[in-house]
């Protein structure tokens, strides 16, 4: 089972689901890149995730994998993803990942605060963090908890660069030291 957080809707493999209701609605997604992904749309279908039933409308594809959890099950189910362990935690239940890469090797950075920095209350601070990706790769920034007054914001960039927000909604003033780690770049 793939979990994707660019797939709006569920997919499962149509070699899954043989039958077509005739009345399914066929849809048209957009796929990798300028790719277009065709597909019906299979009420109530049963899924197992990891020991969490669930019955759910899915988008039956052609595919190379069995099923993409999309962000439209992920939301519903409060799905929570940790980069960092990885991990999956649906309906308190811990679910153990690991990352995939059809092209080769996954590539997950650690973003750490360059230089010692001070939030004022109740502010938010820019601040620019670097990646090694070249200038046409798009990345996903995933924020790893910090205190709990402070927030950084999730990212989605391109290039060697990008701004970042981080918000202090707390009524002190926040020092992060050097090295605090903020987060997870894939």
């Amino acid at each position: 089972m793939i979990v994707d957080t660019a797939a709006m809707t569920t997919l499962v493999n149509e070699k899954l689901i043989p039958a077509d209701n005739e009345d399914s609605e066929t849809i048209t997604l957009g796929g990798w890149g300028e790719q277009l992904l065709t597909g019906k749309i299979i009420k109530n279908t049963s899924l197992d995730i990891d020991r969490v039933n669930i019955q759910w409308d899915v988008c039956k594809a052609p595919l190379t994998d069995d099923v993409i959890l999309g962000l439209d099950i992920l939301d519903t189910l409060g799905a929570v993803i940790n980069l960092s362990t990885p991990i999956l935690t649906i309906n308190n239940t811990v679910i153990n990942a690991a990352f995939v890469y059809s092209g080769g090797e996954i590539s997950i950075q650690q973003v750490c605060i360059k230089r010692t920095i001070t939030v004022p209350p109740n502010s938010e601070m820019t601040v620019t963090i670097k990646t090694n990706k070249s200038a046409d790769q798009e990345f996903i920034l995933e924020p790893c908890p910090l205190t709990s007054c402070v927030l950084v914001s999730h990212v989605v960039g391109k290039g060697n660069s990008c701004p970042l927000t981080i918000l202090n909604d707390g009524n002190r003033h926040i020092r992060l030291k050097k090295g605090t780690p903020i987060g997870y770049i894939e």
